[in-house]
């Protein structure tokens, strides 16, 4: 890939002059690194946020290469990751243990700049059959994404280099060149398995005002979860099955749509803590235009202003662009004349223990809303895990969740929710044959102190029921609907 290839060269051409630079230059202090690492526990499938801290700092002038690399910072990840899901009657059932353990560096910095690596290796320590079941022709949808989903009988060689950057810090800002972590509405880590979706990319984060925030740069390559390799960005789509095409049967544009690239931007404005409003933009060339807004409210109800009454809104608007990946419909990824707009709504009530709201997302009749599932998860207001509303048109869906804090160590999440999606038949409006459905979320996250601080533990449980004609069709039940799943998660971070 010429991308990776033009990448590589100028890493370590860029890296090397800097350290060289570091050995000549006398009289120069290094500056310890900041844990610059994005915590790998995040997302609105997680209720944990990891605090992290700077590095003790030196004044000791560098002496050797050897010596400036010294004071870096080492960290650690240990992850374990257990998933059951219990099919309606005869159906296969399906249960995973993945293990895993990452090791990561990051420099010191020297005039702004600083380099960073790190990789995670994952062991299917016992799982039932993942492959495809003789019975319905089926197999895993969630365990199977512990590991690999492009070669399932892979269980013990699974390991990639997900960190390789080159950063410029500036006051409170970053530029980074390489493999990264970048969080967005859309374009995220998606941290619901093993590893997160990462990508190759330039990106930029500018903090310098106090109100107004900006970040975006240009994708050119993507390590999907659920996958042990790196793509180019046109290569990346199809590792997630890749549904039913507008036309009629399997879609076709695995291997074979064109795209240089992702270029994203954002704008977030705070005017004060009470309001906050984001835009996004997404350009995947030759593929689709996709900008989304979301604006965020908190009325204050309570003389100490801890009691609020919150509002949201979020709008989006998708429109094809070039020839929606290849010149042939039948193989392009999305229709080249398509336009989708989508709005999401919220209205919740916040004390300092709970936060309950009722959600609303609508996306409009006409044409799907596509977006691939490599790059991320969908962040409407409705979202609850494991479903997506995305490979859909003329669809509804409520929900009704609520965010517990316990204490500082013990927080808990309740949700309920409601979809109306397009009949299964529907292939023009539903992509992924996924009839409407209620599902039951019960959450919970708990993070040590003492002794045990770094570890944190999840228990996920959902419950999804069927609310349309399935016509008795495995391919429109199994993993889908009448169906419960358990996750229960464990991580290290040192």
């Amino acid at each position: 890939m010429p991308y990776l290839n033009l990448f590589a060269k100028t890493f370590a051409f860029l890296a090397t002059a800097v350290l060289l630079h570091v050995e000549a230059v006398v009289g120069q202090p290094a500056k310890p690194a900041e844990n610059t690492r994005t915590p790998a526990v995040i997302g609105q499938d997680s209720l944990h946020q990891e605090a992290t801290g700077a590095a003790e700092s030196t004044a000791t002038q560098p002496q050797s290469i050897k010596y400036f690399l010294k004071q870096g910072k080492f960290s650690g990840h240990a992850r374990s990751f257990f998933m059951y899901t219990d099919n309606t009657g005869d159906y296969p059932d399906y249960h995973a243990l993945a293990l895993g353990a990452g090791l990561y560096y990051d420099s010191p910095q020297f005039h702004g700049f600083q380099v960073g690596l790190g990789g995670f290796f994952i062991f299917n320590v016992w799982s039932s059959r993942l492959g495809t079941d003789p019975q319905t022709g089926l197999s895993s949808r969630y365990e199977i994404g512990l590991f690999d989903l492009l070669d399932p009988t892979d269980k013990h060689d699974l390991g990639r280099m997900e960190s390789l950057y080159l950063r410029y810090n500036y006051k409170k800002s970053t530029a980074t060149l390489g493999r990264q972590q970048v969080k967005s509405s859309f374009l995220n880590e998606q941290d619901g398995r093993m590893r997160p979706t990462l990508v190759n990319a330039l990106w930029l984060e500018v903090n310098e005002l106090e109100k107004l925030t900006f970040q975006g740069g240009w994708i050119y390559g993507f390590g999907p979860r659920s996958t042990q390799d790196w793509f180019s960005v046109e290569e990346s789509i199809g590792s997630i099955p890749v549904g039913r095409s507008a036309y009629g049967g399997p879609s076709q544009f695995k291997g074979n749509i064109s795209s240089k690239g992702v270029a994203l931007g954002n704008i977030t404005y705070q005017p004060s803590k009470v309001l906050q409003t984001s835009l996004w933009h997404y350009y995947a060339e030759n593929l689709f235009n996709f900008t989304f807004s979301q604006t965020d409210v908190g009325l204050p109800v309570s003389r100490d202003k801890k009691n609020a009454i919150v509002l949201g809104l979020q709008a989006g608007y998708q429109a094809a662009t070039g020839d929606g990946g290849n010149e042939d419909p039948l193989k392009a990824y999305i229709e080249p004349d398509a336009e989708i707009w989508l709005y999401s709504g919220r209205v919740g009530y916040k004390t300092p223990r709970f936060f309950t709201s009722l959600n609303y997302t609508r996306i409009g009749d006409g044409n799907r809303f596509l977006f691939p599932r490599e790059w991320g998860i969908e962040t409407f207001y409705t979202f609850m895990p494991r479903e997506r509303l995305e490979g859909t048109a003329d669809t509804r869906m409520v929900s009704l969740i609520t965010d517990i804090n316990l204490n500082k160590q013990w927080k808990a999440r309740i949700g309920y929710g409601r979809a109306d999606l397009p009949d299964v038949k529907n292939l023009a409006q539903n992509k992924y044959a996924m009839p409407s459905y209620s599902q039951l979320q019960l959450m919970t996250n708990y993070t040590f102190t003492g002794a045990l601080e770094g570890l944190d533990l999840q228990v996920l449980y959902i419950y999804k029921g069927e609310r349309d004609n399935t016509y008795d069709t495995p391919n429109f039940i199994v993993n889908k609907v009448d169906m419960s799943h358990l996750s229960f998660v464990m991580n290290y971070h040192f």
